[in-house]
């Protein structure tokens, strides 16, 4: 039988090569014969703890002795079996002799605690979810706002209509976007209807309206020609804000399409050329829509007047001089007009050419 070198240095066959020399060492050490003399059996032990080292230290010969050891104990083991020792038990029992029990299924019950748990874990976990999507909105939303305004600086207006469109599908109520969407809208994207919705829906939102806000969405139905609308509106942002007086030219312009109010009309416009300072292209404006509703009312000598005061300030107005022909025309006949509209014409007012082909001889 091979010895059993694991057993002479104290350790297991799972032994590591550092732990079989720290045993080694410890064992030479305590058996050697200079610390034993006189002592045969030390001498034979430290014989064998050199023997074991040796073959256990050396990774080839270990593997060599651990194979014949294996053998050994499969040699042995069938034979224990033969042995009259070993055969002192009964054979199984038979089918017959086995009884068979269902066991009892458990079931497995939650307790209110782990109920509780359960819910908690889900509740926070969708109070973790709705949390980093609100941070990433609002993330989303603000970059979408800063690109929106630099594109707006930059004159890029589709390229702004668009991010301040996006930067509303994550805050759709957010006030200032509307607003800025809506001004690019009306004044450079030529989209009044867009205006108009924008403009409402800031109306409908804010518990202070501003007088601008009824301005702004007034001028949006004007351009859609929806002119009763756009009075409305006029006459809330002047309620609002009775200075305003760009607007009451604005509400005159609208009166006058209407053609409802003529006196209105006027008293607006006179109101507007009161004001200062008044720039004189917009004076000049304001006195032929002035003289125009004179005319309409009838009011032939001021309608005159006023021509000559928008003459005054722009001699080169063409709108101006076909104005003076139509009211001659009104009062005294078209042959005294005939070289007003010729003058009209010829300053490139294409109106004033297609009533001279009509009425004036060639």
């Amino acid at each position: 039988m091979t010895k059993n070198y694991y057993h002479i240095l104290g350790l297991g066959p799972a032994a590591t090569v550092t732990e079989v020399k720290t045993a080694y060492k410890r064992l030479a050490l305590k058996f050697h014969p200079d610390k034993n003399p006189d002592n045969p059996r030390a001498e034979d032990q430290f014989k064998l703890v050199n023997e074991a080292y040796q073959v256990l230290s050396n990774a080839r010969r270990r593997a060599t002795y651990d194979f014949k050891r294996q053998q050994e104990q499969r040699q042995r083991q069938p034979a224990a079996y033969h042995e009259p020792r070993y055969h002192h038990t009964r054979a199984p029992a038979s089918f017959q002799e086995r009884h068979y029990r269902r066991r009892p299924q458990k079931h497995t019950r939650f307790s209110k605690r782990d109920v509780q748990i359960i819910v908690g874990g889900i509740l926070l976990a969708l109070l973790l979810l709705l949390a980093v999507k609100l941070v990433w909105n609002q993330y989303t939303y603000q970059r979408n706002l800063t690109q929106a305004r630099q594109a707006e600086q930059d004159g890029h207006w589709q390229l702004a209509h668009d991010l301040y469109s996006q930067s509303l599908d994550y805050a759709p109520d957010a006030e200032e976007v509307l607003l800025r969407r809506a001004d690019l809208r009306l004044r450079h994207l030529q989209n009044a209807q867009g205006a108009i919705l924008d403009y409402s829906a800031v109306l409908a939102a804010s518990p202070q309206p501003k007088a601008d806000w009824y301005a702004q969405r007034g001028k949006g139905y004007a351009a859609l020609k929806d002119h009763r609308q756009a009075l409305q509106d006029f006459d809330q942002a002047l309620q609002l804000q009775p200075t305003a007086f760009s607007l009451y030219q604005a509400r005159a312009i609208a009166r006058l399409q209407l053609e409802d109010n003529w006196a209105a009309a006027v008293a607006d416009l006179t109101r507007f050329i009161a004001a200062k300072p008044v720039p004189a292209d917009q004076k000049t404006e304001a006195y032929l829509y002035r003289s125009f509703a004179h005319y309409r009312a009838n009011q032939m000598d001021r309608a005159w007047q006023d021509t000559e005061r928008a003459l005054g300030q722009d001699s080169l107005s063409g709108k101006a001089y076909y104005l003076q022909a139509i009211i001659l025309k009104a009062k005294n006949g078209s042959r005294l007009s005939c070289p007003l509209l010729a003058k009209a014409a010829k300053l490139g007012f294409t109106r004033a050419q297609e009533e001279m082909e009509g009425n004036c001889p060639a």
